[in-house]
């Protein structure tokens, strides 16, 4: 009886250990799986990032340019600065005056 005892509890030992193989075999494939996908994760989270640095530089310039067209546009609200634009852009000159052309030299 001794020895029937003990053959079941042999086979038993042998389909544990099988089985603990299989699940051990399959943990080691998930992890390696689900690390492969978080590595890409971070690449990807990495190009992320700086697309969205380059993106926020963008915006700051943007908002300077804004500030700067709001400066000039409510400076051409002014008669003065209007005149200068004019004189200066198209070489304007009011009755009188004589236009003096400066050329650089070097």
């Amino acid at each position: 009886m001794q020895a029937q005892a003990t053959v079941p509890s042999k086979s038993s030992s042998k389909g544990s250990k099988r089985r603990l193989r299989f699940l051990m075999i399959f943990v080691l494939c998930f992890m390696s799986w689900a690390g492969v996908n978080i590595w890409g994760q971070f690449a990807k989270l990495h190009e992320k990032r700086s697309v969205v640095a380059n993106l926020e530089q963008q915006l700051v310039e943007a908002g300077k340019l804004n500030d700067q067209t709001k400066k000039e546009l409510s400076r051409l609200h002014d008669d003065e600065y209007l005149e200068q634009i004019i004189r200066r852009d198209f070489h304007y000159t009011k009755n009188g005056e004589t236009p003096l052309s400066v050329s650089k030299s070097q």
